[in-house]
């Protein structure tokens, strides 16, 4: 039989069937137990009154998963006086939250309460909201979409790094320091929050595929595809989480569709104009040419029909510009040498480099792997852009060209000493039919971007006026 409890203390702790104490003198015995404990630990008070804390065994493990009893020097001072212990029974895990208290009596008797709960089923509602919530989370961030969740006054709660990427942002520059309206437009917030209202849109609280501009932190706007949702907790709406998608991606390539579409149908009408129209310039040329060759003509009509071949030739090149623009065909690659090509284009504009003047350098730095290209439409590139650049030295100067390996790219930089290009025309250069040069037929260096893209490549031109150009081209040494 378990001994009657004695005193108000003793009638406490068998009153909390939630807890489970034990009360240990300055020597570690054990001096109480309520019933709670005696019961939920299957021991007997005459079994355990007096005797040390050590005799009940160690049934406990602690976050380091070293096994712990009863005893609190178990504890200290690795332990705080509150911490969590694990005990295995009827083949369940169970989880205590253990709280050790120190009590003194009146005549320097000191005493050890430990005191345990039973917070099972808590740690596991905890554990499985904390699993919840870091699921939650890794989905946020593993999003390709942008997701900002923002409070009604427009305090950004969550960024994801969709939105990072979008915007160009990181997540500490955002939280709790930029409000949502700064990642759109003048107005735009405002409208969108109107239509979010608009029962219109997919109901009220909701906005469906909407498409809008955000900015980005440099300060571009950003087409983008947007969803958004009023948030709400106990009727009240607390916050707006907007899901958006980078439409630059679909543009460019909506883009591309269009551009080739265009480009097929032009193609069909160049190959017919072509085939109406060369057959007779060539006539026409031929027949210049030939009475140009008679001795007896006079001087003025000789420069007549050396004006005629002249133009007969340029309406030729523009023919067979035009039918480059429009055919597209995909590149012939083969492994080859570069700087060997270089150097071959180079030696067949020798006399007209010599003609005007200009001094051709090639820079190879390091060593140039061969790779595959289509060698005739890089010998395209090479002409159009050397072409250019000895049109820009009416007075002679240099043509350089700087070739190196950039991890898995070679870079060429074809940079020129001429009169430069001014700032308003440099975004105009590879549109089609846009020239500056008398005669010029506005499709050298859209060709060239066409080439060079077909090979998984890019091209860009820096100029400055009485400073000379630099076209930088990218091509990849291992093909896609």
């Amino acid at each position: 039989m378990r001994k009657p409890p004695e005193g108000l203390f003793a009638r406490l702790l068998d009153s909390l069937t939630d807890m489970y104490a034990l009360v240990l003198d300055q020597d570690l015995r054990i001096t109480y137990a309520n019933v709670s404990f005696l019961e939920h630990f299957g021991f007997k008070w005459e079994e355990i009154i007096g005797r040390p804390c050590q005799d009940l065994g160690r049934p406990f493990l602690g976050t380091d998963n070293l096994p712990v009893g009863f005893c609190p020097e178990e504890l200290s001072p690795w332990y705080p006086a509150r911490t969590l212990l694990t005990r295995e029974a009827q083949d369940k895990v169970q989880v205590y939250d253990c709280t050790l208290n120190h009590l003194e009596g009146r005549r320097g008797a000191a005493w050890t309460l430990w005191s345990l709960r039973d917070v099972t089923h808590r740690f596991r509602l905890e554990s499985r909201v904390r699993q919840m919530d870091e699921l939650e989370r890794n989905l946020v961030q593993a999003s390709m979409d942008g997701i900002i969740v923002n409070d009604m006054l427009g305090n950004v709660l969550i960024f994801n790094n969709g939105a990072g990427k979008i915007l160009g942002y990181t997540p500490e520059e955002v939280i709790g320091k930029i409000k949502v309206y700064k990642f759109y437009p003048d107005k735009t917030a405002h409208e969108i929050k109107r239509l979010i209202y608009d029962p219109a849109r997919g109901g009220v609280g909701i906005l469906e595929n909407y498409e809008t501009q955000a900015r980005h932190q440099d300060g571009s706007l950003v087409p983008i595809w947007l969803s958004a949702r009023l948030l709400h907790e106990d009727a009240r709406e607390v916050g707006i989480v907007g899901y958006f998608r980078d439409l630059r991606e679909r543009r460019r390539l909506e883009t591309e569709l269009l551009r080739n579409e265009r480009l097929a149908t032009l193609g069909k009408m160049v190959a017919h104009i072509s085939h109406e129209i060369k057959n007779p310039l060539i006539t026409i040329g031929g027949f210049a040419a030939q009475l140009g060759r008679r001795t007896d003509l006079p001087e003025n009509a000789r420069r007549k029909l050396s004006l005629i071949h002249q133009e007969v030739q340029r309406l030729e090149k523009f023919l067979t510009d035009m039918s480059t623009f429009t055919r597209g065909a995909p590149p012939q690659k083969t492994p080859g040498d570069l700087p060997a090509l270089i150097r071959e284009v180079a030696e067949l504009m020798d006399s007209s480099f010599k003609e005007r003047g200009v001094v051709f350098h090639l820079y190879a730095q390091g060593l140039i792997p061969p790779f595959a290209f289509d060698s005739g439409q890089i010998r395209q590139v090479l002409l159009n852009l050397f072409k250019n650049a000895l049109e820009s030295m009416p007075q002679g100067g240099d043509l350089t060209v700087n070739a190196q390996v950039q991890y898995d790219d070679l870079v060429l930089k074809i940079t020129d000493t001429g009169h430069g290009i001014p700032p308003e025309q440099l975004h105009n250069l590879f549109t089609p039919f846009f020239t500056t040069k008398e005669g010029g037929t506005g499709l050298g260096l859209t060709i060239c971007r066409g080439l060079i893209s077909q090979h998984q490549g890019e091209i860009a031109v820096e100029s400055a006026v009485d400073c000379g150009t630099t076209c930088a081209i990218r091509l990849p040494l291992v093909s896609a």
